[in-house]
Parts: C-alpha cells; structure tokens; sequence
C-alpha cells in the first residue's frame, strides 16, 4: 500500500471520469495540473484562496489532459469471460477484437502497476500477448502467490 501524502493544490473543478469523481487542480507538489480522486482523499481541507486565482482562459468543459499513456499491453482473453470484460468500460481499454482464440484486448498505460491487479484477477482466464515485461511481471506476481499457499 502507498503511505498517504499531503498535497496542496488549487482546484479548477470537479468532474466525473468513468464513474469516478476528480478533482481537477494546480498541484504545488508537482508545480502542473494534476487530477486525484477524491475518492482516495482523506481529510481535505480548505485552505486560504488568498494567492489562488483560476488561470485566466481556463475552461473546464474544453481542458482536455495530455495523453501520457505510451506503453501499450495485448491480452487474449477466454470467452468464458469476455462479456464481463466488455461491460468493465475499464479506463485503460483501448480496443476489443473478437477472434476465434478469445476477446483480443489493447490497452495503453503509463506503467504496469497500473494495470496489473486488474489482470492477476482474471486469473488463469486471460493471456499476456505483448509486452514480454508484462507477461513476466504477472508470472512473477504467480509465483509470489503460489509460494504463499
């Protein structure tokens, strides 16, 4: 689990991303805009709007984030599992292809992490295809698992 960290930042607004609440905000820390989930604050607090000020032309409903997400990972999903794929609408889903084999699934990410539990919890029902560090990430993550039972 990541320990907590305290973060000032000024907030440009509140949207709603797939199911997910975000705050949309300058963040002193990383000195650009940032979004977090509110879902994963704990004990906000408001603080003094002395030196804040929306950038000037800043418009929520136009702000559209720079796409980061470079790495792209191919899983082959079983059939038996597909549908709940499909009906996931996962954040980091890029593209689905049914083929004979299975659901072929194209996601992008910015790192493994990211995605890895999402993938460990179709357990033996889907495939690593691409990238070999993926394939063994998860095959390590196995081994873990399997050494603690």
């Amino acid at each position: 689990m990541v320990p907590a960290r305290e973060r000032t930042a000024a907030p440009y607004g509140l949207i709603h991303v797939q199911g997910t609440w975000m705050l949309v905000a300058a963040c002193d820390l990383r000195q650009e805009i940032r979004h977090f989930r509110v879902s994963r604050m704990s004990g906000p607090q408001l603080m003094p709007a002395a030196n804040y000020e929306l950038p000037a032309g800043f418009n929520l409903e136009a702000y559209k984030p720079p796409d980061d997400r470079k790495l792209e990972v191919i899983l082959l999903a079983d059939h038996s599992i597909a549908d709940r794929i499909k009906e996931s609408n996962y954040y980091y889903i890029d593209d689905l292809e049914e083929h004979r084999e299975g659901l072929k699934i194209r996601l992008r990410v910015r790192r493994i992490e990211e995605i890895l539990s999402w993938v460990l919890g179709f357990g033996a029902n889907i495939t690593v295809l691409e990238p070999e560090s993926m394939r063994l990430r998860v095959r390590d993550e196995a081994e873990k698992i399997l050494k603690r039972y």
